[in-house]
């Protein structure tokens, strides 16, 4: 998760290509962990990535949008 907060944290600071290596790195973590919390924080990295449109970026944009939807969040009813 702590890669992830990474990977997000450089998006946000103008850095894609550092973000999307370190978001690369996060996500073969994700695979293997998948929890609910770590779902949470893929909706995060999708947001901080919104703004770039690169081929490393839209790389990781689709790779959490995958796993994000194989470990959905609950929804609070």
């Amino acid at each position: 998760m702590d890669r992830i907060g990474l990977a997000a944290a450089l998006f946000h600071e103008g850095e894609p290509e550092q973000a999307a290596q370190a978001a690369q790195q996060a996500l073969d973590g994700v695979v293997r962990v998948g929890s609910t919390l770590v779902a949470s924080r893929l909706n995060t990295l999708l947001d901080a990535a919104r703004p770039y449109r690169a081929g490393d970026v839209d790389e990781v944009r689709i790779r959490a949008q995958d796993l994000a939807a194989a470990h959905p969040t609950p929804v609070a009813a």
